[in-house]
C-alpha cells in the first residue's frame, strides 16, 4: 500500500467515525426531544466525542422540538387547501342566488368569510413554517446541491434568451431574402433568393428546436430544485 493510499484510507476512516458520531448525537437530540431519557453516561460520552456543550445540546433538543411543530403545520397545510377550495366553491354557490335570496346569501357567507380569513391565516402560517424549514437546513450537500441547480436553471434561461434572439435575427433575415426574390428580374435569381430564405427559414427553425429542448431542462432543473428544496424543509 503506498503512503497516499494509506492517508486516504486512515482520513475515511475519520470521516467515516465523526458522521457516525454526529448520526448519534442527532439520534440522542432526537430521543431527548421526544421525551426519552438518556443515561448521563451515554450523554456525557457523546458530547465529549462531539465537542458538544450541555448548552448546545439544549439548544439543539429545543431546535428539534420547535422544527417537530413546524413540520406539523407544513403537514396540515393540503388539508387547509382543500377546505379553503371547498369553502371558495360553496361562496360561489351562494352569490348565484344572491338576487333570490339577499338574506341567506348574507347568513351563509358570513361565517364562510370568517373560516376563508382564518384559513388564509392558517396558510400564511403554513407558508412561513415551510420558508423557516427551509432556511434552516444546514446540510452542506443539499446547499451545494440547490446551488448547482439554481446556477444550472439561470444558465438555461440566458441560453434560451440568446437562441430566442438568435432565431428572430434569421426569421429576419428569411424574410429579406423573399422580398428580394420578388424584385429579382431573372427566375434564377428569384429561385436563388427563394433557397437562401429556406435555408435562412431551416436553421431558425432549427434553433427552435434547441429552444424547446432547453425549456425542457430547465423545467426538469426546477423540478429538481424543487425537490431539493422539499428534501430541505425535511431535514
Amino acid at each position: 500500500m503506498s503512503v497516499t493510499t494509506f492517508f486516504e484510507k486512515m482520513i475515511g476512516l475519520q470521516q467515516q467515525r465523526s458522521q457516525q458520531k454526529q448520526n448519534s448525537y442527532r439520534e440522542l437530540v432526537a430521543g431527548i426531544a421526544t421525551g426519552e431519557e438518556p443515561s448521563a453516561a451515554e450523554v456525557e460520552r457523546l458530547l465529549a466525542e462531539t465537542n458538544k456543550s450541555i448548552t448546545d445540546l439544549k439548544n439543539d433538543v429545543e431546535d428539534y422540538q420547535r422544527r417537530f411543530v413546524l413540520k406539523a403545520i407544513v403537514a396540515s397545510l393540503p388539508k387547509l387547501e382543500q377546505e379553503f377550495a371547498q369553502v371558495q366553491q360553496q361562496i360561489a354557490a351562494a352569490d348565484r342566488v344572491l338576487e333570490e335570496a339577499e338574506r341567506r346569501h348574507d347568513e351563509i357567507t358570513g361565517p364562510l368569510y370568517g373560516r376563508l380569513h382564518e384559513i388564509k391565516e392558517a396558510r400564511n402560517d403554513a407558508s412561513a413554517a415551510r420558508q423557516e424549514l427551509y432556511m434552516g437546513c444546514d446540510d452542506p450537500e443539499l446547499e451545494r446541491q440547490l446551488d448547482e441547480a439554481n446556477a444550472e436553471i439561470e444558465r438555461l434561461m440566458e441560453a434560451n434568451k440568446d437562441l430566442a434572439t438568435q432565431a428572430v435575427y434569421i426569421d429576419n433575415q428569411a424574410n429579406v431574402e423573399k422580398r428580394r426574390a420578388e424584385r429579382e428580374l431573372t427566375e434564377a435569381d428569384r429561385d436563388h433568393r427563394r433557397e437562401q430564405a429556406a435555408v435562412f427559414q431551416k436553421q431558425a427553425n432549427s434553433i427552435r428546436q434547441r429552444i424547446k429542448a432547453s425549456e425542457k431542462a430547465q423545467a426538469d432543473a426546477v423540478k429538481r430544485r424543487d425537490e431539493i428544496e422539499e428534501r430541505m424543509r425535511q431535514w
